[in-house]
């Protein structure tokens, strides 16, 4: 399976939701797609799916034109399948009718019926409740149900829509592992929907990270958590510290900064004049000077915050900088201590300043 976006757009009113969107997604690929509400991820996916039009731009699913402005393809006749927030079971169905409907609607022989409802129920591990309603299931089984449902067809491209929003902390880290397996497992090329930087960072091949609309930035989680492209793709893939600064010289991939009263080295794409400096809260060291590359700065603990694990910092430099920091350590330390902090220059990173920060005040996310 293979799919292509081209110049995808969409407009609801005159409000621009999609913006000239290039997306391809290839075989066996689990994708996520990334932002804040509102930045056109569900959009994106339904107009994926069939449920709403384009107004420009090309969506084919194995070379096969799906969507244009003048034409789309009823989302039954696209195999793909759909999973929603809520599950949207149907409550006056067994857990088998559910899973069985898509197959009921193809005209499948009833003896496959039950064996292919019986393979999809076993890899979401919910043999033996086939007779079962929505209302004796936990939030978690519902949405496996779910799961189940949307496979039995062997679609060629599952979507999925925020499936783990509605379920509670625990359940919802549970059902990333489990949601995981079944999608490695059953071999299907998935796009998922969320606004949960964990779930995407922990559970996707490809990222691809929409703001205002638009691809802010796509690639592999973990490129796109140590090297993000923009401010905003920083600030969202996880907390981050980003200090802006004016670049002095470059050598190679490694840009030295100036920060105001320090000087940092940083390593980013070529580039020259204003930039941010970004830097992950667990990357700075506290009161330790490694060897290597990287710079020293005295501060003061002005808040703390206790996480179990570790302890989280903000902590406020003399010349009036605040930085914040993640330390795993059993040590602690209170509100008012002075500190030494290192920056190393291979956990610094410059990203684009995108023309707004004038100032040498950090910004702390």
């Amino acid at each position: 399976m293979n799919l292509k976006l081209s110049a995808v757009s969409k407009r609801y009113d005159i409000k621009p939701v999609l913006s000239e969107i290039d997306l391809t997604v290839t075989e066996g690929e689990f994708v996520a797609l990334l932002g804040e509400s509102g930045c056109g991820k569900t959009t994106m996916l339904s107009a994926i799916a069939g449920l709403i039009g384009i107004d420009a731009g090309t969506i084919e699913i194995d070379g096969r034109l799906c969507s244009s402005p003048d034409r789309s393809l009823p989302p039954e006749d696209r195999n793909i399948g759909m999973v929603f927030q809520d599950g949207a079971l149907w409550p006056h169905m067994s857990v088998f009718q559910n899973v069985a409907f898509g197959l009921r609607v193809r005209r499948m022989p009833e003896r496959e019926q039950k064996r292919r409802v019986a393979e999809v129920l076993d890899l979401v591990k919910m043999g033996g409740l086939e007779h079962r309603y929505p209302h004796q299931l936990s939030g978690g089984q519902r949405q496996r149900v779910s799961i189940a449902r949307a496979l039995a067809p062997r679609p060629a491209l599952l979507l999925m829509d925020e499936p783990l929003s509605s379920l509670d902390a625990q359940l919802r880290q549970q059902m990333r592992w489990d949601l995981l397996r079944i999608v490695q497992e059953s071999g299907t090329t998935t796009i998922f929907v969320t606004h949960d930087q964990g779930e995407a960072l922990s559970m996707a091949n490809r990222v691809v990270l929409l703001n205002g609309g638009r691809i802010e930035q796509e690639g592999s989680p973990t490129d796109l958590y140590h090297r993000p492209q923009t401010a905003f793709a920083a600030q969202f893939l996880g907390g981050t510290n980003l200090i802006p600064g004016r670049i002095l010289r470059t050598h190679g991939s490694t840009h030295t900064v100036d920060c105001g009263n320090v000087v940092l080295n940083a390593h980013g794409p070529s580039g020259s004049g204003d930039v941010l400096v970004m830097i992950r809260p667990q990357d700075i060291l506290l009161d330790s000077v490694p060897a290597g590359d990287g710079s020293q700065v005295r501060a003061r603990i002005v808040q703390r915050a206790f996480q179990g694990s570790s302890w989280q910092y903000l902590v406020r430099s003399a010349d009036g900088r605040e930085l914040s920091l993640e330390v795993w350590s059993n040590k602690e330390r209170q509100c008012g201590a002075e500190v030494e902090l290192w920056l190393g220059s291979d956990v610094c990173r410059t990203v684009c300043a995108n023309g707004v920060f004038n100032s040498c005040e950090a910004i702390v996310v």
